[in-house]
């Protein structure tokens, strides 16, 4: 686990803003691939706080015939069956503070798509 410091904007009740340092832990990003790996192998929904941070998985959803719900153009909703296609998916953190994200977007045999969301994270000294 590693301390960072990342940026928070403190707002006033009158309407200014500042800056402030605050030290947060983020996990290594290989135990964070390691759990994602392991939520994977096993293919089931996962939803649990873990180092801290919010994490959920996803499996796959691949349905030849399922009943979705399309926009009428009036408005409104039909329901349609159709084949989907949803890719596993693996996020821990919180968007704009720490964020972590995997997707099996070229499907759950193949290498996922990494996304991480650091850009508050200040560069250590």
């Amino acid at each position: 686990m590693n301390t960072m410091l990342i940026t928070i904007n403190t707002h006033s009740d009158h309407g200014e803003s500042r800056a402030v340092a605050v030290p947060i832990a983020i996990p290594e990003m290989e135990q964070v691939r390691a759990l994602a790996s392991r939520l994977h192998a096993v293919g089931k929904s996962y939803q649990d706080r873990v180092w801290g941070w919010e994490v959920t998985y996803e499996p796959e959803v691949d349905e030849p015939a399922a009943e979705v719900e399309v926009p009428d153009g009036q408005g409104g909703f039909r329901s349609q069956r159709m084949p989907l296609w949803t890719p596993a998916s693996f996020t821990i953190g919180e968007s704009g503070v720490w964020f972590f994200s995997l997707l099996w977007e070229n499907g759950s045999d193949q290498p996922p798509v990494e996304f991480l969301d650091n850009n508050n994270i200040l560069e250590s000294a």
